[in-house]
């Protein structure tokens, strides 16, 4: 049973009410992320949802992860392009302990400036392992490339440079800019007392101010993806190809059969990509394709990891796989395998309160709705041929392609 409700400084509560669960998972979702930040400012996003762990008015942070922990919670935060959310996962009985300490870190932080140093230094260490991994240096170099010009470039993370200068104040500055009630959904799932929630997020929520200046974002974007290739050497032994191609956003009509389109090239050990360059060619370990979707636009990335000698051979015989489904198109048994594949793995899935919160608080904070199970499922099932030629058409362009590297030192 879904319940939506708006609280007094305009927070929007959306809810699963599953009686039958034994756990229930509660996240606060804030339209903040690195497409919100302006240049200067990449990286708060991340930097202030780490702080946020570092102790309230009435809890230091020792105290905050003892009582996660002796109460069994399960306790974290990411953030991402778009958005940043704070969540809990509790058994029913612990539910109220768990939104107690989640609404106190969100409302009474005190951000000390002896934390807002050693985070400082935390978050550099983390930029330092991203840039020593090549697959997470090729990943954000790619999101850079392709969507060059626009917010979606930015990376979560931000520029070390910015990381290093950022102050205590310019951190508080972005909060109240961005932390305002109509700018953050609440999002539970599980087994819960509504009115009692309700309630509780009332009086614990209060203290958040109903207006801000918040970034809005527009339904598209002035944004023409041209082909271009980039390489990065390091000192490492194997080297790592990504491609991005054009995709559909998350509100697009088209973004189930782009779903099915990412399965059918690169989901799984039967897609054609394992198939032909794991299977047949023996030139990779690991291939894959998956669909990346945002509010206002979507990239299909393909990622390899191959030895340096089979560089080219594993580039042309990925093209040749995306040309002939461009070209060709894919079977009808193809596309009800696919359908059920991905409606197997969305059931599986579902199965977690943590996971529906994460689907239910994206689309509310995003989309503004509840998508139910059923419409989801409905929507994989009416992708057709003709959806599927017209989406291949659509995504793969090599013209719009964008090609990169990570390679040995020569």
């Amino acid at each position: 049973m879904y319940q939506q409700q708006t609280l007094a400084n305009g927070i929007r509560f959306y809810g699963e009410y599953i009686p039958q669960a034994r756990t229930a998972s509660v996240g606060i979702w804030v339209k903040a992320g690195s497409a919100t930040e302006l240049e200067q400012e990449n990286g708060l996003s991340h930097f202030l949802e780490h702080l946020f762990f570092k102790g309230t008015e009435t809890r230091n942070y020792k105290q905050i992860a003892a009582e996660f922990d002796n109460l069994g919670i399960q306790s974290n935060a990411y953030t991402s392009k778009e958005m940043t959310c704070y969540y809990v996962k509790a058994i029913d009985s612990k539910l109220s302990e768990a939104v107690d300490i989640l609404t106190d870190m969100f409302c009474h932080s005190v951000f000390p400036e002896k934390e807002v140093e050693k985070e400082r230094g935390v978050i550099l260490e983390e930029i330092a392992m991203s840039l020593d991994t090549p697959d997470d240096l090729l990943m954000d170099r790619l999101s850079e490339e392709f969507f060059a010009g626009t917010e979606l470039s930015r990376t979560i993370l931000g520029p070390a440079e910015n990381i290093r200068t950022f102050s205590r104040a310019q951190i508080l500055d972005y909060r109240s800019k961005h932390y305002y009630g109509e700018n953050i959904v609440v999002a539970a799932v599980g087994n819960y007392d509504i009115q009692k929630l309700l309630a509780e997020l009332e009086e614990t929520l209060k203290s958040v101010p109903s207006k801000g200046e918040g970034r809005k974002y527009v339904p598209e974007i002035d944004w023409k993806p041209v082909k271009k290739e980039f390489c990065v050497h390091k000192d490492i032994e194997q080297a790592h190809l990504g491609i991005a191609f054009p995709g559909p956003g998350i509100g697009d009509a088209d973004r189930y059969a782009f779903s099915i389109l990412a399965n059918v090239l690169g989901g799984g050990m039967s897609s054609r990509l394992f198939q032909k360059v794991r299977e047949e060619l023996g030139a990779a370990y690991s291939v894959y394709a998956y669909p990346s979707m945002y509010y206002q636009a979507g990239a299909l990335v393909i990622y390899a990891g191959i030895s340096a000698e089979k560089t080219e051979l594993v580039k042309q015989a990925i093209l040749r796989e995306v040309r002939g489904l461009r070209e060709n198109g894919i079977s009808e048994e193809e596309l009800e395998h696919t359908k059920t594949q991905i409606t197997a793995s969305y059931i599986m899935g579902q199965e977690s309160t943590s996971a529906k919160m994460n689907q239910l608080g994206r689309n509310a904070l995003l989309l503004e709705r509840i998508i139910p199970e059923e419409e989801i499922l409905a929507n994989v099932q009416n992708v057709t041929l003709k959806d599927m030629q017209r989406l291949t058409e659509r995504v793969l362009q090599e013209e719009a392609m964008c090609t990169g590297w990570v390679l040995p030192q020569e």
